[in-house]
């Protein structure tokens, strides 16, 4: 082999290292490309998912709300028919109560 084929050869291995390289820097900065978008694939499906649950506790949370405060005023509704049933009772025996303490003052005065 000659010094001129030597060369060439060796040329030629050089030409192919830096083909190699170049090659493997593109792979790389493509590998770096899918990473980072499938990164974000992932972030945005998260923030989707995230979104979603938290509209559906909310709309939970509203419901519960909803059915609390129909409890709520039921309860008082019936409080107040209790206590207007109470208070109409009293009035009633309040005129009775009034004439046995009048006629337990007077009996008690005769006496």
């Amino acid at each position: 082999m000659t010094d001129v084929g030597k060369a060439q050869i060796l040329q030629q291995i050089k030409a192919a290292e830096e083909q190699v390289r170049a090659l493997t820097s593109q792979a790389e900065e493509r590998r770096k490309q899918l990473q980072a978008e499938g990164k974000r694939i992932v972030i945005e499906r998260t923030d989707r998912a995230e979104a979603e649950l938290r509209k559906q506790l909310e709309s939970r949370i509203a419901e519960a709300k909803a059915r609390i405060e129909a409890r709520k005023k039921l309860l008082l509704e019936e409080g107040a028919k209790r206590a207007g049933a109470l208070t109409s009772d009293a009035q009633k025996r309040m005129g009775a109560a009034k004439e046995f303490v009048l006629s337990e003052f007077e009996r008690a005065a005769d006496a």
